[in-house]
């Protein structure tokens, strides 16, 4: 599925090729479909809103998480949004500054075996999902003691953990958290005791294989700008009903 997110804007931006921007659908409420298939989120608002105040366009080109950050590697793509900063990461990405949200990695299982699990050693045991090539933190991510089973995408995190097929699971809290708004999932799944001193940092990110400066300046204006605003912060309380945290 492919979007082209762009208005028309007298000057240089309008005449350059539009930027390739990969997503997957499914991180709500950053990126998600509605019911018509239609992409939405806060990650697709921050594409449009950048459009509207530079005049670039953005082809949105929906792929799995992983094929995403390899087309990065090989200059397929240029543009991404939703990325953790990882040193292996950038070698092939150039980061835009400053990110523009904050979560933090989370841990989730059943009431019972949440409350129980008070410090990183005790995840040695249980099955743990997560999804292929995400950052989450240090050193869970590098970690092979522990029993981590992966899958594409959130959606079948949740489906494997809600069948039994993973005790545990891990993700970001803007993200869960998001979802645990379902009353009925937020009985069987609750954050762990144990909680990681860490932050993720979402930041936009370029193709070192495939730059495109001008248009990169541009896009950096325009977000600290949208920062400096609260634009950001007032888009995301719209999903999350409170303010951004």
């Amino acid at each position: 599925m492919a979007l082209w997110l762009g208005l028309p804007c007298a000057g240089w931006a309008e005449q350059v090729a539009p930027l390739r921007v990969e997503v997957d659908n499914y991180w709500p409420p950053f990126r998600m479909s509605d019911d018509s298939g239609r992409l939405q989120g806060l990650d697709i608002d921050l594409l449009d809103e950048l459009s509207r105040r530079t005049g670039l366009q953005f082809e949105i080109q929906v792929v799995p998480w992983a094929r995403a950050l390899a087309d990065m590697r090989s200059g397929h793509t240029q543009m991404m949004t939703g990325l953790a900063r990882t040193s292996e990461r950038e070698a092939f990405i150039d980061y835009l500054q400053p990110s523009y949200y904050a979560c933090s990695p989370r841990f989730y299982g059943p009431p019972p075996q949440a409350a129980a699990i008070t410090e990183y050693a005790q995840l040695r045991g249980p099955r743990i999902g997560y999804v292929l090539d995400s950052a989450y933190f240090q050193p869970f991510d590098a970690d092979a003691s522990l029993t981590k089973v992966g899958v594409k995408n959130e959606q079948q995190l949740l489906q494997m953990q809600l069948r039994g097929r993973v005790e545990l699971l891990v993700g970001t809290d803007c993200q869960l958290d998001y979802q645990l708004r379902d009353p009925e999932l937020a009985r069987s799944l609750v954050k762990l005791a144990y909680r990681p001193q860490s932050t993720t940092h979402l930041y936009i990110g370029f193709s070192r294989e495939s730059p495109r400066p001008r248009e990169q300046a541009l896009i950096g204006t325009a977000l600290r700008q949208m920062l400096e605003e609260g634009w950001l912060e007032q888009t995301a309380a719209r999903y999350w009903g409170t303010a951004a945290q």
